[in-house]
């Protein structure tokens, strides 16, 4: 949205605490903690408006440690009884209010952009927002949060069938659509009757041109990001896959930064250093020493699958970094799919493929240039933020 005139936007959110962003200063909160009290407390305040250059309301809970762990936790492993409850009292709990109803007759919005999430209430939310206003809805596919793909689980079905009745509600109140790939945009087209447009994520390429450089002796991989949803076993595999590689003499390692508690002897390879974390601001410096950037998404398991229509800002930030692409994940995902029509990654899905991938690595230099300079170009080719933003903003207009 950076670039779009600040004043036309506002935004409402459904979380604690004061966001921190340039495109916009208007905002209306609905705190879903407020919200599950008000299922007993019908008289408590749920929703307000929030100006971020008012100082006054610099401190309404972003400091509170116990919300903020508490959806840490739902994103690391998904408690499908949880999930119900939370929904059922999202349903009783009382978020329309005079507050919101006053917010949204002040603004009086012409578009209403919003994904299709896999959230009921937020998707209830969004419908009631179009029906007060009448405002044009466009709804932005960016996960897979409409097919039973994702899992075989009883607890993953039952709640996805009352997703799914919610998301077709949901898009019969849209005028448009958009979709974060090219997956994404033909499933969704399938299931909903619709014709998506594709709205990937920006880079601003902007004063950047790609930079050729000679891989180092042994090769330096690199991974930076959480180990989280099956992450950590496919690292595991790449790992057994170094010490076969690695045998007669050291020929590539991996440097791991993460916020993610690996346990020590679990049977980590010792080519694979846990080195912690780092902040957000040395990332691209620690990236420019590298020869091989790896993006890992689980290959089996309950995980296998959890990223299959979504699109990582990892891989932008790769694009960008004009380094090479190791791309480790089940098949049936999107950013797996995506680097391998594009040709702009070497691609793994399983332990044979992992150990191929490396070999051809490490025999030939040549290869990790070649493949350093094909990300960069396919960056600037889909990527380019210009494009994208004018795609956006026309479409608004």
């Amino acid at each position: 949205m950076e670039g779009y005139e600040v004043d036309n936007i506002a935004n409402l959110y459904v979380r604690e605490g004061v966001p921190n962003s340039p495109v916009c200063h208007n905002y209306f909160q609905i705190s879903e903690n407020a919200v599950i009290k008000s299922v007993l407390k019908r008289g408590l305040k749920t929703g307000k408006q929030i100006l971020t250059d008012n100082t006054a309301e610099a401190d309404n809970g972003s400091g509170d440690t116990a919300i903020a762990q508490r959806y840490k936790n739902a994103g690391s492993k998904r408690n499908w009884l949880l999930l119900y409850a939370r929904e059922f009292l999202w349903k009783l709990g009382k978020w329309k209010t005079k507050e919101l109803d006053s917010f949204l007759d002040e603004f009086k919005p012409d578009v209403v952009f919003f994904a299709m999430e896999g959230y009921i209430h937020f998707n209830r939310i969004a419908g009631y927002i179009l029906k007060r206003t009448g405002a044009t809805g466009i709804g932005y596919f960016w996960d897979d949060n409409f097919t039973y793909k994702q899992s075989k689980s009883l607890g993953h079905n039952i709640y996805r069938f009352f997703q799914r009745k919610s998301l077709k509600k949901l898009a019969k109140k849209c005028s448009h659509f958009f979709a974060i790939t090219p997956k994404t945009k033909k499933e969704a087209d399938e299931f909903f009757k619709i014709d998506c447009e594709l709205l990937t994520k920006p880079i601003n390429y902007e004063g950047v041109e790609f930079q050729p450089y000679a891989p180092n002796e042994p090769l330096k991989m690199l991974y930076t990001g959480k180990l989280i949803i099956g992450r950590y076993d496919t690292v595991k595999l790449i790992g057994k896959a170094l010490d076969e590689i690695n045998k007669d003499g050291v020929k590539i390692e991996l440097d791991i930064y993460t916020t993610t508690r690996v346990e020590e002897n679990d049977g980590l390879s010792q080519y694979v250093h846990i080195l912690g974390a780092i902040p957000q601001t040395e990332v691209a410096g620690v990236q420019a020493k590298a020869d091989v950037l790896l993006f890992a998404e689980a290959i089996e398991g309950e995980n296998a699958k959890t990223a299959r229509l979504s699109f990582s800002t990892k891989l932008t930030d790769y694009f960008r970094s004009g380094k090479c692409i190791f791309a480790v994940g089940n098949g049936d995902v999107a950013p797996i799919e995506y680097l391998k029509e594009e040709d702009a990654a070497l691609t793994a899905s399983s332990y044979e493929e992992i150990l191929e991938a490396l070999n051809i690595m490490v025999r030939n230099n040549g290869v990790v240039a070649e493949y350093a300079k094909k990300a960069f170009d396919c960056g600037k080719k889909n990527h380019d933020k210009a494009q994208i933003q004018a795609r956006l903003f026309s479409k608004f207009e």
